[in-house]
């Protein structure tokens, strides 16, 4: 089945309520949506959603924009690709890595329609294409954003209410306000709840995190994500700290997974199919840390349903994807199964809602990512009208 168009195109969700992280400039919910079309009429769908401010250790990785996205997909990668044969993911990432570097935000989006348009030509979900589930569901990780003491309590409890038992909290401005707020929130909601820090980079050089994260242990804390920026430091902190070390900002590939690994910087990593530049690379970085007896998890910048959808199917068949998924509960407007747990948007463009269960999504078994895109509201969520 030859590719016979790619087209791209922005849209925009509302948002629950303001969620945001360290160092983050602009607004949760801007999106790049992709449009794969075959000669006989299937279609697929990807997504990207690009920050630019936002990239890896020491700017080796940079941020993406909306705009940047478009012109890659539009000009560069979509006209490399047309006559291509859908299924053949792995000769398309070679093509998008010749002809472009980077961009691998563009590139996740266009490997997301593939693999979409490619399940849904074959009759499979997604996750068998990917070599078949490994797990019944996907475990959420409720994102906590930056807010106020107070505020991040409730959205928390209220989260464990609906039935999550990981929480991911942002911190990363001012430690001594991510120690308090880890404290209470252990007492609060005892030790059965899986409390994660994200400090996004903040918390300095190896000595200070070092001091910042035994602080945190000591208040409750579970696990601490990019508590400090590069391997050096991270592995300073690595070494001395008696909870797991997650790498996100330092592990996007699988050259960077290596890098890790040698250095000893992490003891965990967490995987966005974007930073790997799609399916293909994403799978690489699982199964290399599998190899290293390594958990991870599957993150994101909290995708709409398109994007959610694939973070699903990653996760179901990667058996190191192990830890809970910051990831989006994608529902249309007024059917999520939740009030806040894995709830950010008020609206979405699928036409059903993810199924769930004690917290976790469950499998889409329908063909491609399994999901209904309701086209007629992906247009009225355009942002270039």
């Amino acid at each position: 089945m030859k590719i016979i168009s790619i087209t791209a195109f922005p849209f925009s969700l509302p948002t629950r309520r303001d969620f945001r992280w360290a160092g983050m400039l602009g607004n949760l919910g801007n999106f790049v949506a992709v449009r794969v079309e075959t000669e006989n009429g299937v279609v697929g769908w990807g997504e990207a959603t690009p920050l630019p401010d936002w990239g890896g250790d020491f700017g080796r990785h940079a941020g993406e924009t909306v705009k940047t996205v478009i012109e890659m997909v539009q000009n560069v990668l979509g006209p490399a690709l047309i006559g291509s044969d859908v299924s053949d993911v792995t000769r398309a990432a070679q093509i998008m890595n010749h002809v472009a570097v980077g961009n691998v935000y563009a590139k996740c989006a266009v490997s997301i329609a593939l693999y979409d348009a490619w399940g849904k030509v074959t009759g499979l979900p997604v996750y068998r294409l990917l070599g078949g589930k490994v797990r019944d569901g996907v475990a959420v990780a409720h994102m906590v954003g930056l807010m106020p003491q107070a505020e991040a309590v409730q959205e928390a409890v209220m989260a464990v209410e609906d039935g999550v038992g990981t929480l991911q909290i942002k911190g990363g401005v001012d430690s001594a306000r991510d120690i308090s707020l880890i404290t209470e929130l252990r007492r609060l909601l005892g030790d059965g709840i899986t409390l994660r820090m994200d400090a996004n980079q903040g918390y300095g050089h190896g000595k200070n995190a070092s001091r910042v994260v035994r602080q945190l242990t000591d208040a409750g804390v579970s696990l601490v994500e990019q508590p400090s920026q590069g391997l050096r430091y991270m592995s300073e902190v690595t070494a001395s700290s008696s909870v797991p070390i997650v790498a996100d900002e330092s592990c996007w590939d699988i050259h960077d997974a290596y890098d890790v690994v040698r250095e000893r910087a992490a003891d965990c990593f967490s995987i966005y199919l974007a930073k790997a530049g799609g399916f293909g690379g994403a799978c690489k970085v699982a199964d290399f840390a599998e190899s290293h007896l390594m958990a991870c998890d599957v993150n994101g910048s909290i995708e709409s349903a398109i994007g959610t959808a694939a973070n699903v199917h990653f996760a179901l068949a990667r058996p190191s994807v192990s830890l809970a998924a910051v990831i989006a509960i994608s529902a249309p407007s007024g059917t999520h199964p939740y009030r806040v747990a894995g709830h950010y948007y008020d609206d979405d463009v699928l036409a059903e809602p993810m199924a769930v269960k004690d917290g976790a999504l469950l499998p889409l078994d329908a063909p491609g990512l399994g999901i209904v895109v309701d086209e007629e509201k992906l247009q009225s969520f355009r942002s270039d009208k």
